[in-house]
């Protein structure tokens, strides 16, 4: 079935309260620590196959645009990422709360999410012809290059030491292994606890890693009372936040278009795309934004957000035309589509014109409620630090023991959380990077099974690894971002001194004439 502007208008319009229904549920969840899109779309399964099949794909669709809106909420506000992909959203999210500017961080997250989404969408409209293929491109040899990039440059632009954080993403790794062989499916690192039979559970440890080790931070350093910086959640600068999106096209676009890319690659997801974004926003970053990353960057907090929505569209190519879910949300919208004997793969479109379009066109509908529900919501929500820290640390460890029993429903969940907490406290403590040993742990089965089968493609040899012309583009990537922090300052030692003044206390002519302006100002 072909393009047509006023099919996808009507769609639109038809089925606008699906559309607003899953935007407000993804808002809530995603803004609920310890529930993802994926597992409550898994929940709410036997309801969306209740459904027409395509209000229940507009369903899921936009509940996961809205869940990638909502899980910057606490990220930012509680330095709690409410979904995995929103663990580099905390970075300088929470950092922005912090310096008084909570209010700009959800304006950006909420218009960054708008502006990826339609940028998602419109790609999987205009280029869903000839992108697919370049997915069959991407063997596990160029997955398994991307996931080591997406781990190892985490630690240098969190603004953390290079070794200490290769340390902690190594670790994050080593961590990941336990469980079943990705190859032969033989059991290691188990413990002999059978809670650990299919690995380190995810939630929990992001929960402990993230939440609790703030909590512990906070407890220890005595600090009980509201910090002043987060006291005033207004509308007009959740607006002036989507001004900042206005004001850096460039930075939108360029993280849009690494979100779209990573959600056509088959498994990617929404981590693998934040991370990558943003490790990008800290490469192209000025002299003047460069030092701010860490520290509240309004870019990585943009390159963050914009990644993930526009990640939703790339996965939907890889969906319809391959058949292949691009993310744990699409595997069980997948599920659903087959339930009701749809076919999938290149004759997806031609077989279920009506259906396709409607999905594809519901990316519009969703970014626009995200945005309109994303103000409201953040307004209401960002009440909630007016509370005082001595009362609101109770509340939030609650959340935290929820968020680890919720996932797994088993106590074994509370003691992993419990014992990532304690971990994340000593890494932050000491100097060490937990978000990448958190990527490592959240990436590391992906990796180890891609790595496996790649060095089973090359004949046992790692050459293969050094072969793709795609591969040898992201190892340059990972060179350059590795050792850029080298060649600055090499260039810094080498730059001349300013030459000083020759009569220093008299002043140079220049700072004479400054000298009755600065009076003047003084006074």
């Amino acid at each position: 079935m072909e393009f047509s502007l006023s099919l996808i208008v009507a769609q639109m319009l038809a089925h606008w309260w699906v559309t607003l229904a899953g935007v407000v549920a993804g808002i809530l969840i995603g803004a609920t620590p310890g529930l993802t899109s994926s597992n409550c779309t898994a929940i709410m399964l036997p309801f969306i196959l209740a459904l027409r099949p395509v209000t229940g794909v507009i369903f899921v669709i936009s509940l996961h645009a809205g869940s990638q809106v909502g899980n910057s909420f606490p990220a930012i506000l509680l330095n709690i990422p409410g979904t995995p992909s929103a663990a580099v959203t905390t970075i300088e999210g929470h950092a922005l709360a912090r310096l008084g500017q909570a209010s700009r961080a959800l304006g950006v997250c909420v218009f960054g999410s708008v502006f990826g989404g339609i940028f998602g969408g419109l790609a999987s409209i205009m280029l869903i012809p000839w992108l697919a293929p370049v997915a069959l491109r991407f063997s596990p040899v160029e997955l398994t290059v991307i996931i080591l990039f997406g781990i190892v440059v985490i630690g240098p632009i969190s603004r953390g030491s290079l070794i200490k954080g290769l340390v902690s993403g190594l670790f994050g790794l080593l961590v990941s292994t336990s469980g079943p062989d990705p190859m032969w499916g033989r059991f290691r690192g188990t413990f002999g606890l059978v809670e650990l039979y299919d690995g380190v559970p995810l939630v929990p440890a992001l929960v402990g890693l993230m939440a609790f080790s703030e909590l512990i931070s906070l407890v220890f350093k005595g600090q009980t009372d509201r910090p002043t910086a987060l006291q005033s959640i207004t509308m007009k600068e959740i607006l002036k936040g989507g001004l900042d999106v206005i004001k850096r096209p460039i930075e939108s676009f360029r993280s849009s278009i690494i979100g779209l890319i990573v959600g056509i690659i088959p498994g990617a997801g929404g981590s693998v795309a934040s991370a990558l974004a943003y490790q990008q926003a800290a490469v192209f970053a000025t002299k003047k934004e460069a030092p701010k990353f860490g520290k509240g960057s309004v870019n990585g907090l943009l390159a963050a957000d914009a990644s993930n929505n526009a990640m939703i569209g790339g996965a939907l190519i890889t969906l319809f035309l391959l058949a292949i879910p691009g993310s744990s949300t699409d595997a069980v919208l997948l599920v659903a589509l087959t339930y009701h004997g749809l076919v999938m793969g290149p004759e997806f479109f031609h077989m279920n014109g009506d259906l396709a379009w409607a999905a594809l066109s519901s990316q519009f509908a969703a970014a626009f409620f995200c945005g309109l529900c994303g103000v409201l919501l953040a307004y209401v929500m960002g009440r909630m630090v007016n509370v005082k820290l001595i009362i609101l640390i109770p509340f939030i460890s609650v959340l935290t023991f929820i968020g680890g029993f919720a996932s797994m429903g088993l106590t074994f969940g509370i003691y992993v959380m419990l014992v990532c907490g304690l971990l994340g406290y000593y890494m932050k403590k000491h100097g060490y990077v937990p978000l990448a040993f958190l990527m490592g742990l959240v990436l590391g089965g992906q990796l180890e099974a891609n790595f496996f089968r790649g060095y089973r493609m090359g004949h046992r040899s790692f050459s293969i690894f050094f072969e793709s012309p795609i591969a040898l583009t992201v190892w340059g990537l990972m060179l350059i971002t590795l050792l850029s922090p080298l060649l600055r300052s090499l260039f810094a030692k080498r730059a001349p001194a300013p030459t000083p003044a020759p009569f220093p206390d008299a002043g140079t002519p220049d700072d004479q004439a400054d000298e009755p302006l600065a009076g003047a100002s003084g006074r």
